[in-house]
Order: structure tokens, then sequence, then C-alpha cells
């Protein structure tokens, strides 16, 4: 377990900073206009077989679009994995070919009885999981943001294991023109209530209520604690990069003494596969503070063995190729 750099604490408020205008609509907004009106018509009635064969001949045309962005984040993936420049800028390929398939995958979940296009080629450890459900306080998922983890968590649920799925319901995109935050950010947020319809926002005041109330009846919640950092964000270094993480996770363990079990989801709807580790150790504390401290370090380290062993699948390598979620 690595030691932390410095005490964790709240990052203090950015400063306002004047908005520059956005343009009237970007390409960015165009492709998605083009994924969420006929491409989602017909997600309805393609076999996924040729639903992927669209994305393969879109992959080439979003991978010239956003060239120059894949290239800002080459140097981060390089210094983060250990790898060089040219591994790092394959990764930032694959990783934007991956959340291309990832959101297809989204579009087929929304299909009746999506579960049954589904195919899942192993769950590993699931002894893990039970052995924590049976403890009877409540389990959280950690997880970071893979693109297999809305169709993990759908899957999970046919097979007996629903999830309360923590979320931001208002992602933004640092590529969006006016008409990209007028109507794609409504439509997106939209589509993601359908995919995962066991859900709780991030900007529900009753959020951590209704997460304590599953857990509390010995259910399941998923929370990514490297996604948006909510209002008290805490500043680490991860990844080798300072960033915000989400701070809430913590005090829900600390008053719920549920376990803490990471999960790590790889592949897309047509192969994928599902491996829970065993239950942290949690280090207990009576404050806030020591308990950020004591665990901190932990789950922070099993994300980054995640991502860096798994870099292709992780979707927040750069803002301007994933939703702010």
């Amino acid at each position: 377990m690595r030691t932390p750099e410095a005490v964790p604490t709240a990052a203090p408020a950015a400063s306002p900073q004047p908005r520059a205008t956005l343009p009237l609509f970007t390409a960015n907004d165009l492709l998605w206009l083009v994924y969420f009106y006929p491409v989602c018509w017909l997600a309805k009635i393609l076999p996924r077989s040729l639903l992927y064969a669209i994305g393969k001949l879109v992959d080439p045309i979003v991978q010239f679009h956003l060239h120059d962005r894949k290239e800002k984040v080459v140097p981060w993936i390089a210094e983060a994995c250990g790898v060089t420049a040219g591994r790092a800028r394959e990764i930032a390929r694959r990783s934007l070919t991956n959340n291309l398939f990832g959101t297809l995958d989204d579009l087929l979940l929304l299909r009746p009885s999506p579960e049954t296009m589904l195919c899942c080629q192993g769950v590993e450890g699931r002894h893990h999981l039970e052995s924590a459900i049976a403890r009877g306080k409540g389990v959280i998922l950690l997880v970071g943001h893979f693109f297999a983890s809305r169709i993990t968590l759908r899957y999970l649920a046919k097979i007996g294991y629903g999830t309360l799925s923590v979320r931001n319901c208002q992602p933004s995109n640092a590529a969006e023109g006016r008409l990209g935050r007028r109507f794609v950010r409504a439509r997106r947020s939209e589509v993601q209530q359908r995919v995962l319809p066991d859900h709780v926002f991030i900007q529900d005041s009753e959020c951590t209520l209704k997460i304590m109330r599953r857990l509390r009846a010995g259910g399941l919640a998923v929370i990514q604690m490297d996604g948006r950092a909510g209002t008290n964000p805490l500043e680490y270094s991860f990844l080798r990069k300072r960033r915000h993480l989400a701070s809430g996770i913590f005090e829900i363990v600390r008053l719920s003494d549920c376990a803490v079990l990471p999960m790590l989801c790889l592949g897309r709807g047509d192969g994928f596969r599902i491996r829970f580790e065993p239950a942290l150790e949690i280090v207990p504390s009576t404050s806030r503070e020591a308990f950020v401290c004591a665990n901190l370090p932990q789950f922070a380290a099993v994300l980054e063995r995640h991502i860096i062993a798994n870099p292709e699948e992780w979707r927040l390598w750069n803002p301007y190729l994933a939703w702010r979620v």
C-alpha cells in the first residue's frame, strides 16, 4: 500500500473564470445527433453484428476528428503507465474505439430484455461477493470508469445482484457547442437513465441517504470515485497527476461499516468478463479526516492497478474523448 504524499484535504473552490463563447455547433455535436437518432432507431431492429459493423465504419471518422486531442493525452498515458509514446498513442486510439463500441452497447441495453444479448465469458471471484453480502451490512463495489461497467451492472441484476448505480445527471462534453449543450446533453442523460434504471444522482439532495438505505438492507451499490468529484473533492496524486477524487464514498463506508469489494469488468457486449477481488481491509476511525487519510491510498491504489493493467479499457484519459461523468 502506498502512503499519501500529503494529508488529503478538500480542494479549494475554483475562482469563477470567464466562459468563452461556444460555437453554434461542433462536429462532435453532429456525431452525437447521428448516434441518438438514425443509429438509435436502427439499433432497435439490427442484430448486434450489424450494429458493430456500423461502429467499425464510423471509427476512422471519429479517430480522424479527434486526432489532435488524442495527442494531448499521450504524455500522461506514457508517464502513468510507464510505456513509450508509441504505445501510449495506441492506448489512446484503442480507448477511443472502445468508447465508441461502449456507446453502441448502450443502445442494445435499451431493447426489451437486453440481458439476453449480453455474452458474459466468466465471473471470477464470485465467492468474494457472496462473502461480502453475507456480512449483512451491504456492499460497495469499487470500480473505475471502464467501458464494460454498464453492461456488467445489467448482467449482475439479471443473475440476482441488483446494484444501485451512483451517477451524474448533468454530464458535459468539452467538445460540445451550443447545440450540444441545448439538445445532446439532455438526450444523453435520458438514454443513460434508461440504460441503468436502478440509479441515484449525485445531484440528488438525498443521494447519500438512498445509498445508506440500500446498504442497510444488505444490498449493493457501485461508486466510481475516479469520476466527477462532487462538492467536497479530495486532491490526490492519481495516475501521476493531481486529480480531484470523489470523497463521499469514505463517509458512507465509515458510517455504514459496509464491505468494499473491488470489481474489474472488461470487454463489450459480445464478450465481457467480471472479476471480484477480496474485500478491502478497512482501517476504522472515529473522525472523517483520519478515516480518509487511512483508507484513500488503498482505494486509489486498486483503481490505479486496474487502469494501468488495462489502460485501453478506461474512458477518462482525456476530457475531450469522454463525457465528464
